[in-house]
């Protein structure tokens, strides 16, 4: 039998299947590029019928600055960390928190509005890993980031958080530019 008999095999034609995301995770911050990874997987849960969950991950080292040893008056730098300062800080993060809430919530409802079923939430933690662990927690199909543009050499030094989720992550990944 020659090799372009078997190509001519219906059994071998290549059949092509669109899998169905019942599932869509979307890790965004509030940097500009967040818009457009938001549009993407919405877009993407209205033609699908998905469920939507967006999350925003707080880094962990914010949280850290309050931990200093505040009692001595001495940060790691040499420098006086006041009371005064210590109740600033602790306020500009409350700030900060209820703007972000404000935000998901914004975009959750206009999700809800488009008719997807949608929820939103903040963690803190290591961006890559926490969107891994909720995506497995919330056993996502698809979750859908952005990427910065960082060269390979500041990927190499900095860490990425869509290079860390598309090693990591236990689903489909869309990363969009």
């Amino acid at each position: 039998m020659e090799s372009r008999e078997v190509l001519n095999v219906p059994s071998l034609e290549k059949k092509t299947t669109i899998s169905k995301y019942k599932r869509i995770l979307v890790g965004i911050g509030e940097e500009d590029s967040s818009q457009k990874v938001f549009e993407t997987a919405l877009s993407l849960a209205k033609v699908q019928g998905s469920q939507l969950t967006i999350l925003t991950v707080i880094q962990e080292n914010l949280n850290r600055t309050l931990n200093f040893p505040i009692y001595s008056e001495v940060t790691l730098y040499g420098g006086i960390y006041t009371q005064e300062m210590v109740e600033l800080e602790e306020k500009l993060i409350q700030e900060s928190i209820e703007k972000l809430q404000i935000w998901l919530k914004r975009l959750t409802q206009l999700a809800i509005d488009q008719g997807v079923k949608a929820t939103s939430e903040y963690i803190y933690g290591q961006p890559g890993e926490q969107i891994c662990a909720k995506s497995k927690q919330w056993k996502a199909d698809l979750i859908v980031v952005g990427r910065r543009g960082h060269n390979r050499l500041s990927e190499l030094l900095l860490g990425s958080v869509s290079n860390y989720v598309i090693h990591h992550a236990p689903c489909s990944i869309l990363v969009v530019q």
